[in-house]
């Protein structure tokens, strides 16, 4: 690669820079969260007998649309996921006249998403953060003279200057001084690593007690750092092993409830006890659970140590 198309940690950190320290509240898609209460809100009306069917049907139709708009999606794609399952199971239990359920199913597809959408944004902000951690700007010796240039414009085999509390901002090898450095962001390890003339250092470690002056090797991007940000920005971006196989074992509970429910009707002929079987089945916490499991690690590994090989960063 050459150096007018080398990658740069700023450029990779432009979509994401939004969003980082918000509150809770600023998080919440308010629109999803108002469908989400209402729907809840007509649910508790209906159980208490308050109020006619009308407001059952109704408070399905705002809740199930973007149910339904996402399993047409997943229908024209063959794929079984917790919108198609769980719509499956709304049907099924409105079929038989069981509102309650329904709108309780609901209420609880509409919840989930929230979540996913939160954790989803903590995981931005997380890896935001994991991206600002390295200065803006470095300090750059040529001969005699240090002057202080943006990080983007540092190229391998350039001098930086590190002084004791700054932050390591590439991957390079001490040419002169003696500190200490602090690696726990990069290998999860607590205790200081003694560094002097000769010692390679990476990029996101923290210098302590005294001033170094490193050679970069590799930059930005390029860096341990930067592949550590690219893996976790990979991890957030493509669908894990784990979901792939969640999504199969939902499709084959939903098929095994479709079957279930036949086999219930060939014995008893019973309608109710029927549609009991796929809503049972339908409403499967497979599907919902994997999605945020996976989101939530993705943000903790983030905000955490990478704990990685060096030997696979370089």
């Amino acid at each position: 690669m050459t150096e007018t198309s080398r990658p740069t940690l700023r450029q990779e950190m432009t979509p994401l820079t939004t969003g980082s320290g918000r509150s809770l509240w600023a998080r919440v898609d308010r629109t999803y969260l108002l469908r989400t209460l209402v729907v809840a809100f007509c649910a508790a009306l209906t159980m208490s007998g308050l109020t006619s069917s009308w407001v059952a049907g109704l408070g399905l139709g705002i809740g199930c649309w973007p149910i339904l708009t996402e399993a047409w999606e997943d229908i024209r794609n063959l794929r079984m996921s917790m919108e198609l399952s769980m719509l499956i199971a709304i049907v099924a239990a409105a079929a038989i006249g069981e509102l309650v359920t329904s709108l309780v199913i609901t209420t609880f597809v509409l919840a989930a998403e929230l979540l996913e959408d939160l954790s989803m944004d903590r995981g931005r902000d997380a890896l935001t953060d994991l991206m600002s951690f390295l200065p803006d700007s470095v300090q750059v010796r040529d001969g005699d003279t240090v002057t202080t240039v943006p990080l983007d414009q540092v190229t391998p085999g350039q001098l930086v200057v590190v002084l004791p509390g700054g932050r390591i901002p590439v991957d390079g090898t001490v040419v002169t001084g003696r500190s200490t450095v602090d690696q726990s962001r990069i290998t999860g390890e607590s205790l200081p690593i003694e560094i002097d003339a000769g010692s390679e250092v990476h990029s996101g470690s923290i210098n302590q007690s005294g001033a170094v002056e490193i050679r970069a090797e590799s930059v930005g991007a390029e860096s341990s750092f930067g592949r550590i940000i690219e893996a976790v920005r990979k991890a957030q971006e493509s669908e894990p092993p784990v979901q792939r196989l969640a999504d199969r074992l939902a499709a084959w509970l939903v098929y095994l409830a479709i079957g279930g429910a036949a086999l219930t009707f060939l014995l008893t002929h019973d309608l109710t006890a029927t549609i009991s079987v796929v809503v049972v089945a339908g409403a499967c916490g497979i599907a919902a659970g994997t999605p945020l499991a996976v989101l939530a690690a993705i943000a903790r590994t983030a905000s955490g140590p990478a704990c990685f090989p060096m030997r696979n960063w370089r």
